[in-house]
């Protein structure tokens, strides 16, 4: 089975190159090597921060956001907790109670989410 690659090329100053070849013999590593690491931690860190971005916008839920970044579901939960973003906001608990009240005929949930609605303003 062979494995396709894509070439990707870039240009540093004569700066970023001496820096890059510095850190390459720090970490023993060539610098092509080197090079993937970095871009490969970049794009981790990346897709990272857009899915808790679009999960802070309500954008995308928590499966898809951390389909996104390549976490599980946990690990996204963690991330979001660790990046103070609200999981689960008050108006959202209170649909899904109305939401199940609807779907299992209970009408006595049903009355209790209007009443937390109400007692929250949401």
């Amino acid at each position: 089975m062979t494995t396709q690659t894509v070439t990707k090329t870039i240009r540093l100053s004569p700066e970023e190159g001496m820096a890059l070849e510095q850190l390459s013999r720090e970490e023993h590593l060539p610098e092509s090597t080197l090079l993937k690491k970095l871009v490969l931690d970049g794009l981790a860190h990346r897709r990272l921060d857009w899915a808790c971005a679009a999960y802070a916008r309500g954008e995308i839920n928590i499966r898809g956001a951390a389909r996104y970044a390549g976490l599980s579901i946990y690990e996204m939960l963690d991330e979001l907790k660790r990046r103070d973003v609200e999981i689960v906001s008050p108006e959202q608990f209170l649909d899904g109670l109305t939401d199940l009240a609807d779907l299992f005929d209970l009408p006595e949930l049903r009355e209790v989410a209007g009443e937390l609605r109400a007692s929250t303003g949401q």
